[in-house]
């Protein structure tokens, strides 16, 4: 462990307030009763038949989970990649490949039920949070928009009657300052207010050795919410959500920001498929104007020339009205999302001024969703709805060389500007979505039910597109722009059959269906054509069972799945010329993937809660035809490994509560997390894959007598381990790669006030 990279901030910045700090940070999941709304009404998480992981608000700060990125260390199942400022996220086999405006997303993200359409939204600062719901499998019988893979749901604290404020402050190393916090008034009897907000600053985990002023992975964030509640009777009430999320710094403004190197070509010539997929790399950056320099140090050092930087802007506001009818209820949802984030890295990957580009995305979404829910305790219980989004997106993709190359040293002739960048584009694509949904249970008996859910989904797509080859600043596109338009019809629907073993066992069967409309590339016309790519769909089996033992103290809950995928998008690489390789979307084929996954929490004591998750996945293509970019060898993959889906992976976590007297309290524990191999790139690639690896998170808390305030001392990833996250082969064959943090840590201080 280099610990010269580890610089303790001796700063503290007291922001006004942080989540429920009065409960207990370190107060467990195990032996509480769970209250979740995955089937949009309160139930407990033991009597909901879905592969379901709920966190407590409380249980992300002990753990320092600030956003989607650590999710995968707490929930079965759940694999986080990362590229640049864009999530990755694959639930059981459905990874996410495309992450441009031409796309959405494969796993639903929402907040408060309002969906987010952009990957990068889903690293919004998780900031005075009551909990984080996950599901598995496709949910489109009783969400809003369709889910293909999974669906995540961030669920904010509510405003309530009483006074209330708190905060907690994190200070560690790379000099990371994090405050967050929340105040909570009671503004009339029947009208209350909350606003939240974080603040998150930290130096960059990945040094630019060339400009010590560059370097990348940094935070600047500021996330900032408001909350009205209005609720003038005990049948009615409203409330309002603002908020604004900015990131500025660097970030993750460089898609790839790792140079790994060449494939090196054993016998000289043209590669065989075979050499590329076991080749081991050269350290030589072969990118235009890179000058054959060496490749990147390591995964924390770089070296670059050319500016980064991350500029995100986000603002929404939310509707949510509930109105109980007496045996019907109603709720309705409206959200507008204005969200643009802008990204600028080295183009050549190097230290010489030969290149820059930049990635912009803007996205306008306005939804609405009405839902009636019966509320009754007869033998059906049902919830329909009805849900329409408006998502108008662009995107601005620039490639551009500054200056010719020498053919015979690879670097930049500074006397020669260039005459052509290499790619530049502009997209626009609108997508109206219009779609009714619903779900009802029947209790046949006391401890059998069935359910019954169907979905119908109509997305239709406008697209414009405009490409040019001549370096300008600012760009200027000219000329008749591409059009195209398509409409992607479906109907999906679920259906289980679940019955009670005693009144704390539950065992369920369910099979469900999913989709995902297709869309359009963004590349020249001659290339790819108009809309690209079709639908991909989904049907997912289920059995699983949720156990209550020992009066509570433990839970066990085991799903076996197997998700059959067809028309399944993958990545195609093609050469536009000037050296410039284009990512395209393509419908390759099929995809299995068939496993288990275990969750356990014990309680045995008061003082003593331990905690475990299991996952064995076994996910595979099927008939799955895709180009090798490197060989320009067309293969069916068939046998070979989904990306970002390891065989196994093993979480088991506890803490101790050691009693102090007059009643303080002195709470270490622990997390560790194993994963064996897994590949991040559609081909089984050698130097592609992250190899089995085990990671370790260490905390000590001591609680105050009256519960007024806490103290953490915390160690994330003490191992140290670098944990590849996506590898993508770059024009002229760089191999580009993007790591996960190193080790953090540092101290957190919480105060209710």
């Amino acid at each position: 462990m280099k610990m010269n990279r580890y610089r303790a901030s001796a700063s503290l910045i007291v922001l006004m307030a942080a989540p429920a700090i009065a409960q207990d940070v370190s107060a467990p999941q195990t032996g509480d009763m769970i209250i979740v709304t995955a089937q949009k009404r309160s139930e407990n998480i033991q009597d909901v038949p879905i592969a379901l992981t709920a966190i407590s608000g409380d249980r992300l700060i002990a753990a320092g989970i600030t956003d989607l990125s650590g999710l995968d260390r707490l929930v079965p199942g759940l694999q986080f990649g990362q590229s640049g400022n864009d999530a990755r996220p694959a639930i059981r086999g459905a990874r996410t490949e495309n992450i441009s405006n031409q796309q959405d997303p494969v796993v639903s993200f929402f907040v408060d039920g309002v969906y987010r359409s952009r990957t990068s939204q889903a690293l919004a600062a998780f900031t005075d949070v009551a909990r984080v719901e996950v599901l598995r499998g496709p949910q489109g019988t009783l969400y809003g928009r369709n889910s293909f893979g999974g669906a995540i749901n961030v669920i904010s604290n509510a405003p309530t009657d009483e006074l209330a404020a708190g905060a907690t402050v994190t200070v560690g190393n790379y000099n990371a300052v994090r405050a967050e916090g929340f105040v909570n008034a009671p503004l009339t009897d029947t009208l209350s207010a909350r606003v939240s907000g974080s603040y998150d600053t930290r130096d960059g985990y990945v040094r630019n050795s060339f400009d010590r002023n560059n370097d990348i992975l940094d935070k600047n964030e500021t996330y900032v919410r408001g909350q009205l509640r209005w609720e003038p009777s005990s049948d009615f009430n409203a409330t309002v959500r603002a908020s604004i999320w900015r990131q500025g710094g660097n970030g993750g403004s460089d898609f790839g920001y790792f140079n790994a190197g060449t494939p090196i070509d054993p016998n000289g010539g043209a590669f065989t498929y075979d050499e590329v997929i076991n080749a081991s790399l050269a350290r030589i950056n072969t990118r235009v104007g890179g000058g054959n320099s060496p490749s990147d140090a390591g995964p924390f050092s770089i070296a670059r020339d050319a500016d980064f930087v991350l500029d995100t802007d986000q603002r929404t506001i939310d509707l949510e009205a509930n109105y109980d009818f007496g045996p019907v209820a109603a709720k309705l949802l409206v959200g507008y999302t204005d969200f643009r984030t802008f990204r600028s890295a080295d183009a050549d990957l190097s230290i010489f001024p030969s290149g820059f580009e930049y990635q912009e995305d803007i996205a306008k979404t306005f939804t609405q969703e009405f839902q009636l829910t019966s509320t009754g305790e007869g033998a059906f219980e049902w919830t329909a709805g009805v849900f329409h989004m408006t998502d108008n997106t662009t995107g601005i993709f620039a490639f551009d060389r500054i200056f010719n190359t020498d053919l015979l040293t690879n670097r930049p002739i500074t006397t020669s500007p260039a005459p052509n960048s290499d790619f530049n584009s502009l997209a626009f694509v609108n997508t109206d979505s219009l779609a009714f949904f619903g779900q009802g249970t029947f209790k046949i008996s006391d401890a059998l039910r069935v359910t019954g859910g169907v979905r119908w989904t109509r997305d239709s797509k406008d697209f414009s597109r405009q490409t040019n080859g001549t370096f300008t600043q600012p760009l200027v596109f000219t000329g008749t722009p591409f059009r195209d338009n398509a409409t992607f019809e479906k109907v999906t629907w679920r259906a289980v059959v679940e019955g009670d073993l005693t009144k704390d066992n539950l065992l369920y069967a369910s099979v469900s269906t999913g989709f995902q409309s297709g869309g359009f590339n963004n590349s020249a016309d001659a290339i790819t054509g108009g809309a690209s790519f079709d639908e991909q769909t989904i049907t997912a089996y289920e059995i699983g069972s949720k156990n209550s033992f020992l009066d509570g103290a433990l839970t066990a809950n085991l799903s076996l799945y197997w998700n059959e995928f067809r028309g399944l998008l993958a990545n195609a690489f093609v050469d536009a010329g000037n050296g410039t390789i284009l990512t395209i979307s393509t419908n390759a084929g099929a995809a299995r993937a068939r496993g288990a996954e275990l969750e356990l929490n014990w309680r045995p004591s008061d003082a003593l809660n331990l905690n475990a998750g299991f996952t064995y996945n076994d996910a595979t293509f099927g008939n799955f035809t895709l180009q090798e970019p490197i060989s320009g060898t067309q293969r069916n993959l068939d046998g070979g490994r989904i990306p970002f889906t390891p065989d196994f992976t093993a979480r088991v976590g506890g803490e101790y509560r050691f009693d102090l007297a007059g009643g303080a309290r002195v709470v270490p524990g622990f997390n560790i997390y194993y994963s064996t191999s897994f590949n991040t790139n559609d081909f089984d690639y050698r130097f592609a894959e992250q190899g089995n690896y085990a990671r370790l998170d260490l905390s000590l808390a001591y609680r105050a007598t009256d519960n007024r305030w806490f103290v953490q001392a915390f160690g994330n990833n003490v191992t140290d381990q670098a944990v590849l996250t996506r590898t993508v082969r770059f024009g002229q064959n760089a191999i580009a790669q993007a790591f996960a943090p190193p080790a953090t840590y540092g101290v957190r201080l919480g105060l209710n006030f």
